[in-house]
């Protein structure tokens, strides 16, 4: 059975993306800060406890980077601490999942796959949001930097691009009065996503259906980059 360590998988896309997977008969390790029966803790910002976690889980074949956090500040108003701790968790932490990943696998002479979550905010900015559009890009030109490194060791590496998804990390702001009809309007399939929208477009890149495919981005938006 294939295993797979799907990171932030007590909440939203990463629960979402994980029940999934175990239901197509994935070993599915789930991690996150915060730990819980079944779900593993991991401090995705530290490359100590990365290096620790994946000696103790032991090998895997696949890994999804959906850990991240979003906090809202104006460009003149964001601190470098708000900057720092962005950066640090979506992007680093990104990073240090796809290093250590990839290094047990190039160790143990396996090819693997791994599928990071980007966001269409990668390529179309938001106000008030200086800090994690710039992580999310970075993490969409990480992919593409570490699938043309890591090709020629047959691991593959993806990324989705969400656009506005249900998830309780969304909840806040679509609670604001008219801001759920705001986001519809501009979503041409005219519904949010579903955190299982996503897990779909993870489980395809995971599987052997897409073997020739590395180093893509895919929006699962409704067609939020169209309009």
């Amino acid at each position: 059975m294939a295993r797979v360590l799907v990171t932030g998988g007590a909440s939203g896309i990463g629960a979402g993306t994980a029940d999934l997977l175990s239901s197509e008969g994935w070993d599915v390790v789930r991690a996150d800060v915060a730990p819980r029966d079944g779900v593993i803790e991991l401090d995705i910002s530290s490359h100590d406890t990365w290096l620790r976690v994946m000696d103790e889980i032991g090998p895997l074949d696949a890994l999804v980077n959906c850990a991240g956090i979003r906090k809202r500040a104006e460009l003149l108003d964001l601190t470098p601490e708000g900057w720092d701790e962005t950066v640090r968790v979506n992007l680093t932490g990104t990073f240090f999942g796809i290093q250590t990943f990839a290094k047990s696998l190039i160790a143990d002479n396996r090819q693997g796959a791994v599928v990071n979550i980007a966001s269409v905010n990668a390529v179309a900015p938001v106000k008030g949001q200086p800090h994690y559009v710039a992580s999310k890009g970075g993490v969409a030109m990480l992919t593409k930097a570490a699938a043309l490194e890591l090709a020629q060791h047959r691991i593959r590496v993806n990324a989705i691009a969400p656009g506005s998804i249900d998830t309780p990390m969304q909840q806040a702001r679509l609670d604001e009065p008219g801001r759920r009809e705001s986001q519809l309007a501009h979503i041409p399939l005219g519904r949010l996503g579903r955190p299982a929208d996503i897990a779909h477009g993870v489980s395809y890149l995971l599987s052997p259906r897409a073997d020739y495919i590395t180093g893509v981005i895919l929006p699962i938006d409704g067609g939020y980059l169209l309009a």
